[in-house]
């Protein structure tokens, strides 16, 4: 860092002039788009002509774009948390998909914009990156719901919401923020796997659906730009597009992300534009990640909090064109994948300029301006040069060394193993032969296989094919793949075929290295109650309600426990916590009045369901409780009006017909109930208790 601030100091009083120029106004606002999965070479402002980009390539235009940007770590959750923190992996602790939350004593971008006045929204679009992800922190508003339901078989990184939906609530919200100013973080998933690009762009990318979904989302930067346009925002707002990470699409054998750390997934597009950053400039030194955090305080004014030091540097200055990248610092890179889910060796990087060095157990070297494409190791060829790096890349893990906690995203027992921190150690020889686990190189193909057998379990078990799919994830375990998928997805299909006590041990495993995820727990619940053992369901609900807080539906689950038992106090108890978190949940109110009734307390029954068609009048099946309730209590013209309700919601219920005639004929009117039970047997003409009352013919 103190090279690049002394080579920026150099060419700024170099430049300087008698009279220097007025320091440009701070923008006010901040919106940062991160698009998942996107390679900077998929984009025409990089150089690509095969992929129309017209809205991105105008942002880079009117702004200032980095040709040479890079992730420290190829994989959704852990990039994102370098973007937002300034920190290296490491540091933050979020090494894997994965993982713990962040930890709260990490310092965030949201919280130190909040504290300057800022209002903050994100809108995500996978799970990898909900609330669980601990990215939440500091932000007014954090749109993460996903509709995961009991056909959720898939691996856990392709939960998502369409961009559309994510770019709506976005720009409803920035509409919203009035005068003050705001930051709002804008993620969007579709370039990532499945590529599942919408019409037109399936048409027009026939057989590149990766393209098309990078077509797609360039209109929807178009959206945002329109609306930025129309609200007077474009000229008051830095607006900040990059990516998490790039995609393999066969590039060295590897087909997505995450296992390997060649430019394919780790180099992505940097664009910046807004008030202060000199239109049309393109960078050519490297960017990383670590320096967003504190180039955007830079160009909003906003200080950095006191004591905070992140492991990036400001890019104001270049940003401002006031000074050029003749020098950047080295960026780091990782993939610890391999060695947490498959037992091989992890993979660490470093760059310096045009020089790339992999430390493997066979390590690579590569002249990335000669050869961006990583097709030629220069390792054997210039011993010298990647000695040196190497010494960088030692020096880099001795400081990682010593900050390496239970905290920093890694299971302890797996420390050890880090080939990085253990065979990469002073003094320790370039490679140390039969230390290291297995090269990635030489697994990318078992991988793949590895990989194959995931999916065709979870095809399986979305075909209810349980046996086909116990048999992949076993295969999978018997050849030591014990991840977070293949524990859940094994449960799932166990608990589905009628076998919860083989299910428990592995949501319990599961649960072991994925703590947050509160479906876990619901599975686990379900095979306790399968096995008759109540008092441990309720125990494991608990122990998801402190993992994942801000679940609704394990409180739920807790109450469905409770009021199976007939334990009516417990029930309502756990059905007002999950409202509490929900609190727009109609059906939330309408499960809290039926135990409410259930315990005898009519009145507020009937409150909680007049709450829930309050919230939500269209389902018929409210308001026939709520009728229910009314009459239960004797309040019969409320009850009739509950009835009715229903009855004009669903033309179809016998039920609905018969008890509006109940509560007509409880209040006298005989021949109108009578021809209420008329209607019921039109709709229904077997509805016994109806015909007990209709008039005979």
């Amino acid at each position: 860092m103190r090279r690049f601030a002394l080579c920026i100091a150099l060419l700024v009083s170099g430049c300087a002039r008698d009279t220097p120029p007025p320091a440009p106004a701070a923008a006010r606002n901040l919106v940062i788009v991160t698009i998942d999965t996107l390679r900077a070479d998929r984009l025409g402002c990089y150089g690509n002509r095969e992929v129309a980009t017209p809205r991105l390539d105008h942002i880079a235009a009117g702004g200032a774009l980095f040709e040479q940007a890079t992730v420290h770590v190829p994989l959704t959750r852990p990039s994102h948390a370098s973007i937002f923190t300034g920190l290296l992996p490491a540091e933050h602790g979020l090494r894997d998909n994965v993982s713990p939350s962040l930890a709260p004593e990490v310092p965030t971008l949201a919280p130190m914009l909040k504290a300057a006045g800022f209002r903050t929204a994100a809108f995500v679009s996978s799970i990898v990156l909900s609330r669980q992800s601990g990215l939440h922190r500091g932000f007014d508003e954090y749109a993460d719901r996903f509709e995961v339901d009991g056909d959720d078989a898939r691996f856990l990184n392709t939960i998502q919401r369409p961009g559309d939906v994510a770019m709506k609530e976005a720009l409803a919200w920035i509409q919203s923020a009035g005068d003050g100013r705001f930051f709002a973080w804008i993620h969007l998933y579709d370039p990532h796997d499945p590529y599942e690009p919408p019409e037109p762009y399936a048409s027009q990318y026939a057989g590149r659906p990766y393209d098309g979904e990078v077509a797609w989302t360039d209109e929807l930067m178009g959206r945002l730009e329109g609306a930025l346009q129309r609200l007077g925002l474009h000229d008051k707002t830095v607006l900040v597009v990059t990516s998490d990470h790039g995609e393999g699409l066969g590039e060295h054998g590897e087909t997505v992300h995450g296992f390997f750390v060649y430019e394919s997934t780790l180099r992505v597009p940097l664009i910046v534009r807004g008030p202060g950053v000199a239109p049309g400039r393109r960078m050519k030194g490297v960017a990383r990640s670590v320096d967003l955090l504190p180039s955007v305080l830079d160009l909003l004014g906003v200080p950095a909090p006191a004591g905070w030091q992140g492991s990036g540097q400001s890019l104001g200055p270049v940003l401002r064109g006031t000074a050029s990248m003749a020098v950047s610092e080295p960026a780091y890179a990782e993939s610890l994948l391999p060695l947490l889910h498959y037992g091989w060796s992890d993979l660490r990087a470093l760059r310096d300029g045009r020089w790339k060095y992999i430390q493997a157990p066979r390590p690579e070297l590569y002249d990335l301006e000669a050869d961006p494409g990583e097709t030629r190791d220069l390792a054997a060829e210039m011993p010298a040069r990647a000695e040196a790096l190497r010494n960088g890349l030692a020096a880099h893990l001795a400081r990682e060394r010593a900050v390496a906690t239970d905290a920093a995203g890694v299971p302890p027992d797996l420390l050890e193993k880090l080939g990085a921190l253990g065979y990469l150690g002073a003094g320790a020889p370039r490679s140390a032969p039969g230390t290291a686990a297995a090269d990635p190189k030489d697994k990318i193909a078992e991988y793949k296989v590895l990989n194959r057998l995931v999916r065709e379990g979870l095809v399986a078990l979305r075909q209810k094919d349980y046996a086909a799919s116990i048999q992949r994830f076993r295969s999978l375990l018997a050849r030591g793949v014990a991840s977070f998928e293949v524990h859940y997805y094994l449960g799932r299909a166990l608990s589905a075929s009628g076998k919860p006590r083989e299910a428990i041990p592995h949501f319990e495993a599961a649960i072991v290295r994925l703590p947050g995820f509160a479906a876990a727990y619901l599975e686990l619940a379900q095979c306790r109650i399968a096995i008759g053992d109540a008092p441990a369901a309720v125990e494991v609900l608990r122990r998801g309600q402190a993992a994942a807080p801000k679940d609704p539906r394990l409180h739920e689950r807790e109450a469905q426990v409770w009021k199976r038992g007939k334990r009516h106090a417990q029930a309502i108890a756990a059905y007002r916590a999950a409202i509490a978190l929900a609190p727009k949940d109609a059906l939330l109110r309408v499960q809290l009045g039926e135990a409410l009734r259930d315990a005898g307390a009519l009145d507020d029954a009937a409150r909680a369901l007049r709450e829930a068609v309050d919230i939500d009048p269209a389902p018929a099946s409210y308001w026939n409780a709520l009728g229910m309730v009314l009459g239960a209590a004797g309040r019969l013209p409320e009850a009739e009006g509950a009835f009715r309700e229903a009855l004009t919601r669903d033309a179809t219920n016998a039920q609905y017909a018969y008890n509006a005639g109940l509560a007509v004929e409880r209040q006298g009117r005989a021949a109108e109930a009578r021809s209420l039970y008329a209607e019921a047997l039109r709709r229904d003409p077997s509805f016994a208790p109806a015909r007990l009352h209709a008039p005979r013919k």
